[in-house]
């Protein structure tokens, strides 16, 4: 009973540190993003295709930043909410599991809302490389979409090995 106590422990620290971990991550991501599109917005006549694909990216931006950093768990939480806890820790890592799993609603699709605006304005000679652009960001979105469900089902696991 006290070694499955110190793994729950264990589990509930790594929850906790990797929810951290991919919110800072996330915010990195988040900056170059907006600093990338901040400037193309700068340099884009006002009022045009371009213009508000970039208003959407930047946008969906900071509502992926505020997702992450408000479902971001704290260390605090262990001394309000000890391992032995276990609904409560059930339904946090039920939460996170069903956040990854929620990816292309609250991560993709803000995002993704403005590209195609973001394109739309483009010469037509340059089809080819738009058409090279929207695999890359569609190839892109669905490595994310695997990643963070590989990742929800880890924790799914967890849950019934820790909280069952």
């Amino acid at each position: 009973m006290n070694q499955s106590k110190t793994a729950a422990e264990l589990a509930i620290q790594n929850l906790i540190r990797g929810t951290i971990c991919r919110a800072w991550t996330e915010t990195t991501a988040c900056a170059v993003v907006l600093l990338a599109f901040t400037r193309i917005l700068l340099s884009t006549e006002a009022g045009s295709p371009q213009f508000y694909g970039c208003l959407l990216i930047l946008i969906g931006t900071g509502f992926v930043a505020g997702v992450v950093w408000s479902f971001t768990l704290g260390y605090k939480l262990l001394e309000s909410h000890p391992a032995s806890d276990i609904g409560f820790w059930r339904t946090a890592f039920q939460t996170q599991a069903r956040l990854l799993q929620l990816v292309p609603f609250w991560y993709c699709a803000p995002l993704g809302a403005g590209i195609p605006l973001f394109f739309a304005p483009l010469e037509s000679g340059t089809l080819g490389i738009v058409g090279v652009m929207a695999a890359a960001m569609v190839a892109l979105f669905v490595f994310i979409i695997w990643l963070n469900r590989r990742a929800a089902d880890q924790l799914e696991k967890e849950v019934l090995s820790f909280f069952s």
